[in-house]
């Protein structure tokens, strides 16, 4: 794929997309610069400590990447690299992807697709340790997200999209309370090599996992194609309405 986005390269923004749109809200003089970037928090950057799952698995990420287009802020069509390592260490402050220069003003409505996503990890819980590498492919398109961004003339505007690891190891992909577990993934090793593979989750029932509504949902790897769905937020906690994209 695409060259991959590290933290040594970000110094400099990709500069300015040559496409200059006015979005609802633009005010009638100035402009700003809108720049996006992207954030794995410390869950990504960090790990995902034992404290915060419910059966006492830790979750490091050796890769976290993200692979970004269709990218669309205040009315302009942001060009953004072919992927993003968000386990790359960025002192808090995310990854730029890129930026344009748009009319000052106030834009709702941001989106994005992820195209593809890949994660290559390890967990550990006491004397156990398992490893995975993982590619979901499946698009999905974020739209209507729930953020508003301000742009002010002369001024630096920021819209994050944010990713949320956490999320692949919900117990539930409808529930507003869900358990962040490992173990069912863990157990699903059943060549007990200590590497969960695509394979190994597709030969093991879902269990007592929730997919929703999602019809023919009944092993951990189409499970798994659930979750990642929803990932994407933006500026933190913002929900987007996420849908498949061919």
């Amino acid at each position: 794929m695409g060259a991959t986005l590290r933290a040594a390269s970000l110094a400099p923004i990709l500069g300015a997309s040559l496409l200059i749109l006015a979005g609802c809200g633009a005010d009638d003089e100035g402009q700003g610069t809108v720049t996006v970037t992207a954030y794995g928090e410390s869950f990504i950057e960090d790990g995902i400590p034992a404290s915060e799952t419910g059966d006492g698995w830790a979750v490091d990420f050796e890769r976290f990447e993200v692979s970004v287009r269709d990218v669309t802020v205040a009315g302009a069509e942001i060009s953004v690299p072919a992927s993003v390592d968000l386990s790359a260490a960025s002192s808090g402050a995310g990854h730029a992807l890129g930026s344009a220069v748009v009319p000052a003003g106030s834009y709702a409505k941001g989106a994005f697709t992820l195209a593809r996503v890949e994660v290559v990890g390890t967990a550990t819980k006491g004397a156990q340790t398992k490893t995975f590498s993982w590619v979901f492919d499946q698009p999905t398109r974020y739209t209507d997200c729930e953020t508003t961004t301000k742009v002010s003339d002369g001024g630096d505007a920021v819209f994050q999209i944010t990713v949320h690891a956490d999320h692949l190891l919900y117990d539930s992909a409808v529930s507003e309370t869900p358990q962040v577990l490992f173990q069912a993934l863990a157990a699903a090793d059943a060549d007990g090599d200590g590497a969960i593979t695509q394979a190994e989750l597709a030969a093991t029932d879902i269990g007592a996992y929730d997919p929703g509504s999602e019809g023919g949902v009944d092993d951990l790897w189409r499970y798994l194609n659930i979750l990642v769905r929803t990932v994407g937020h933006v500026d933190g906690e913002g929900h987007c309405d996420a849908t498949p994209d061919n």
